[in-house]
């Protein structure tokens, strides 16, 4: 069964509401806010294995629409991004960051880490998205990994001008904003533009 708050929104209305904002965004028959046609979704934490189905099917419904679609998770984007920035293979990641424990504190690592991970997951996600044009879709899930390095509203910041495609990020909250906003260990900023899909 979807999950509801005591409005009554759930899965089925999110993603109606999604779909047609997008479709219509990539048929030139709808301009987001800020002409930025980048959708964040909010949805509750427990709902991630959900939103997963969600997303997928969301992917699948605008291949049928004839538009290419890029469906990413980002905890892969920030392993990735971490391997790089620590300079070992994804494989090594694990064994390095118990060694970069041991000779920095464990708010240390994360205050660097928190520095320097926005710019890297960035650059991970404009390489993976080189060939994307304006008919295409990407599909950020799985963002509740970013936490508490980097923000979405950061990333997505960094990706303006930079892509041509249209970005629908998933993200878990229980409050419109709160992770979005929650204060990020190395205190980078961000304004997040297009539009929030939110439970209501």
């Amino acid at each position: 069964m979807a999950w509801r708050d005591g409005c009554g929104m759930g899965w089925p209305e999110i993603m109606r509401e999604l779909e047609e904002k997008l479709r219509g965004t990539l048929e030139g028959r709808y301009r987001p806010r800020d002409g930025v046609p980048f959708f964040r979704v909010q949805y509750p934490p427990a709902e991630e294995r959900e939103a997963l189905r969600r997303f997928r099917e969301l992917a699948q419904h605008v291949q049928r629409w004839g538009h290419p679609v890029y469906l990413i998770r980002m905890t892969e984007v920030l392993r990735e991004a971490m391997a790089r920035l620590i300079g070992c293979g994804e494989k090594d990641l694990p064994e390095r960051l118990v060694g970069l424990e041991k000779t920095l504190s464990r708010r240390e690592l994360r205050q660097r880490l928190a520095e320097h991970l926005p710019r890297r997951c960035t650059e991970v996600l404009v390489g993976r998205l080189r060939d994307a044009d304006r008919r295409s879709v990407a599909v950020l899930a799985r963002t509740g990994a970013l936490y508490p390095f980097v923000r979405p509203s950061t990333l997505l910041s960094g990706l303006e001008g930079r892509i041509r495609c249209a970005v629908v990020l998933a993200y878990p909250t229980g409050t419109i904003g709160s992770f979005l906003d929650a204060e990020p260990a190395g205190g980078q900023g961000g304004y997040y533009r297009g539009e929030t899909i939110r439970w209501r």
